[in-house]
């Protein structure tokens, strides 16, 4: 009986989906790339190699914020970064939580996720303490990191200006972001929020000519006069609402939790049956194999050729 007990837990073990398995061990400065498993939740990694450089915890009043921050670079030039960050209090006073986090969405002055000139598209959803948020928008790289609107967020930047510059790291003008946030109590006691930023000239994006945040290609108010970064943000926004899909997937989120991006998951353009597009790409594959074009041009022209 006692060998029948023991087979039948081991077995339970092995059924559990490895719920006991161990988080990846992020050694700063070293490179990670496909899935990551942090505080026992999986993350998939964008394409590529991703140096892990930061990790914080900080608190506001109550409430705790831990974050994981990986980073690309090429040839010197910021390429892009990732964010990943858990939110909560310890289980104690949930819903202090949820309404620290809800104000902080819907009515923080200087940055929320209901929709601002500087913001391309932001959608939230709330019930009681639960929330849900998916928001597309432009950077002022140099603003943000040396005279951000949010005075609080000066200080809290300080190790990414320190890294850049200790690095040597060159950053564009301009960066595209999304920013994904999820929290229901009943499902899970801390919110998560994944933060990507990019460089969009590594991107297929042209090359970017205003660095204000105002006068930005990429501000609603402009975007219509640059119908390729328009393009861009589309094909983006396409890509990341896909994300978030599979984002409110991973958290456990109930149908009526989930945010109506219907819009931007049907408006992928369909490009199986161009045959200009298939001859092009066939062409591209054709000199990269031949050697006539490098890795990292094939994947740029590759890049600029989907969007």
């Amino acid at each position: 009986m006692k060998k029948l007990f023991l087979s039948i837990l081991v077995l339970g073990l092995l059924l559990s989906g490895n719920a006991y398995a161990k988080n990846t061990k992020l050694v700063k400065e070293n490179f990670y790339s496909g899935n990551i498993k942090w505080r026992f939740i999986n993350y998939d990694l964008p394409d590529g190699k991703w140096k892990f450089f930061h990790k914080s915890h900080f608190s506001v009043s109550s409430i705790q914020i831990n974050c994981i921050e990986f980073i690309q670079t090429e040839n010197g030039i910021w390429k892009a970064l990732y964010n990943v960050c858990e939110i909560k209090n310890g289980g104690k006073h949930i819903h202090h939580l949820g309404a620290w986090l809800i104000s902080n969405l819907k009515t923080n002055r200087h940055d929320n996720c209901t929709l601002r000139p500087e913001y391309y598209y932001a959608q939230l959803w709330t019930q009681g303490i639960s929330m849900n948020c998916f928001k597309i928008r432009h950077f002022d790289i140099y603003k943000e990191l040396h005279n951000p609107d949010d005075p609080e967020t000066r200080g809290s930047l300080v190790y990414l200006k320190n890294y850049i510059e200790e690095n040597d790291i060159a950053v564009p003008k301009i960066a595209i972001g999304s920013q994904h946030l999820f929290f229901s109590p009943k499902i899970r006691d801390k919110g998560i929020e994944i933060i990507h930023q990019i460089n969009p000239e590594f991107f297929g994006a042209l090359k970017t000519i205003h660095g204000s945040e105002i006068k930005s290609e990429y501000h609603r108010d402009n975007i219509d006069n640059f119908p390729n970064k328009k393009k861009f943000m589309i094909n983006w926004t396409n890509k990341k609402a896909e994300f978030h899909k599979g984002f409110e997937d991973q958290m456990k989120a109930k149908n009526h939790q989930r945010l109506n991006l219907s819009k931007f998951l049907t408006a992928k353009i369909n490009i199986s049956n161009n045959k200009d597009f298939i001859k092009k790409l066939k062409d591209l594959n054709d000199l990269y194999k031949t050697g006539a074009l490098t890795k990292e041009e094939f994947q740029k022209a590759k890049n600029i050729l989907l969007n």
